[in-house]
């Protein structure tokens, strides 16, 4: 069985940086959505003060207009209302103690309202109609567009305009007229109801826009470090996984190349290993030894101290392989009580040597458990590839050496170095 490792790591990688493009991204949306919806907030909300105003300015208006303007007292700096003299009202009182009291009308009222939040806040207040009796109350650029779209019935308009100043958050909404409205703008035909024109408040925009650069900078941070904390535990529990998909892989393969009790590789990949190895061989001219390994007996070890022992005995032997092949060596379970190795690059006296090795590290053996001690041996043959061999004729003469070590009274190896007749 193969695992495609390098394949599943491409994918994982692939998996995880898409993941992490997700990732970013959603994070990324979010906390857009953050700044959009706080940048809309604090428009909200400059708008709403904005309308406020507008309010407290109408009332202010509706209130005087309702009393039949409001007199104050001519001291030093305040002026007439000249244009009630041009539509035939007279502005000036003197009272009886001769003191002068002049008419402050609702225009007017909020031209001088206007100035004293200009000086405290800078919010300004601007009256405007398209039939202006004031030419301080004509409408600039913003107000027209807005006067018309009051006619098409809309109920307040805004915009964030770029003024000498700087940025400025302009609103306007509509003047109706209202009885108290008819006795200076009677020439002009309105009728009560009547949209005559408007209240424009101006607010800076600064306090905002700094308001708005904070609130960038904080999402910003606050998003990559998001960013950073996901990705970076993303990443720790994606090399986690893989580091256990790696583990668990490995162990798969093993288990499907090892003999689940000697411990050593199985038939299916001991055989694949050879045919590599001989291939190998063949293509670089180099040496390869096959050695055959059959445990003497074993059919007695099994009826007398029964499978479980004998289970131990293969366990036992195994293990004695293992610990006399070199690293290079492979070393597999052939069937039932039957061994073999694949020594590559090695002439046939050192595979020879090798195979003696095993032979008396097995016989030195005392094999025992709770009950039962007792010495196995062990017959080897060996072959070593020559010129006209195949896969199958190199096993043939290494089993044919084996059974020829049997058949001389084993616990012997013997080399066959050419093909039988």
């Amino acid at each position: 069985m193969k695992f495609p490792a390098v394949k599943n790591i491409d994918h994982a990688s692939r998996f995880y940086r898409n993941l992490s493009l997700l990732i970013a991204m959603m994070v990324v949306l979010i906390y857009l959505g953050l700044y959009l919806r706080s940048n809309q907030l604090l428009i909200d909300a400059v708008k709403q003060q904005a309308a406020s105003y507008f309010d407290l300015i109408v009332r202010v208006r509706r209130w005087n207009s309702d009393h039949g303007g409001v007199y104050v007292e001519k001291k030093k700096g305040v002026e007439s209302n000249r244009y009630l003299r041009e539509i035939g009202i007279e502005p000036d009182v003197v009272a009886q103690d001769g003191r002068v009291f002049t008419l402050r009308n609702p225009a007017l009222m909020t031209k001088e309202i206007a100035n004293i939040f200009s000086d405290l806040n800078g919010v300004q207040f601007h009256i405007t109609s398209e039939q202006s009796l004031n030419s301080e109350n004509v409408p600039d650029a913003f107000e027209q567009r807005a006067l018309k779209r009051f006619a098409s019935g809309e109920k307040e308009v805004w915009e964030i305009e770029e003024g000498a100043s700087g940025k400025r958050f302009r609103y306007i909404a509509p003047l109706l007229v209202v009885q108290s409205c008819l006795k200076c703008h009677f020439k002009s035909g309105y009728k009560l109801g009547d949209i005559r024109g408007g209240i424009s408040v101006s607010i800076p925009f600064t306090p905002i826009q700094h308001e708005m650069a904070v609130n960038r900078t904080a999402i910003i941070t606050l998003s990559l470090l998001t960013l950073v904390i996901l990705l970076g535990f993303t990443y720790r529990m994606f090399t986690q996984l893989m580091t256990q998909i790696k583990i668990t892989q490995h162990a798969l393969k093993e288990a499907s190349i090892t003999d689940e009790l000697t411990g050593l590789r199985n038939r299916r990949h001991l055989m694949q290993r050879f045919l590599e190895e001989f291939e190998r061989a063949r293509r670089l001219g180099t040496p390869l030894g096959f050695l055959m390994l059959d445990l003497d007996h074993f059919k007695e070890v099994n009826d007398s101290c029964g499978h479980p022992f004998g289970d131990l005995v293969l366990k036992s032997v195994a293990r004695s392989i293992a610990d006399t092949v070199r690293e290079y060596d492979i070393a597999g379970r052939y069937g039932g009580e039957e061994f073999a190795v694949i020594v590559p690059e090695t002439s046939g006296q050192d595979v020879t040597a090798l195979a003696e090795r095993i032979r008396e590290m097995i016989a030195a053996l005392f094999i025992s458990d709770a009950d039962v001690c007792t010495r196995v041996t062990v017959s080897v043959g060996v072959a070593v590839l020559d010129a006209n061999d195949t896969p199958e004729t190199l096993i043939k003469r290494a089993d044919t050496a084996l059974y020829r070590a049997k058949h001389e009274g084993r616990n012997k190896t013997v080399l066959l170095t050419t093909s039988p007749s």
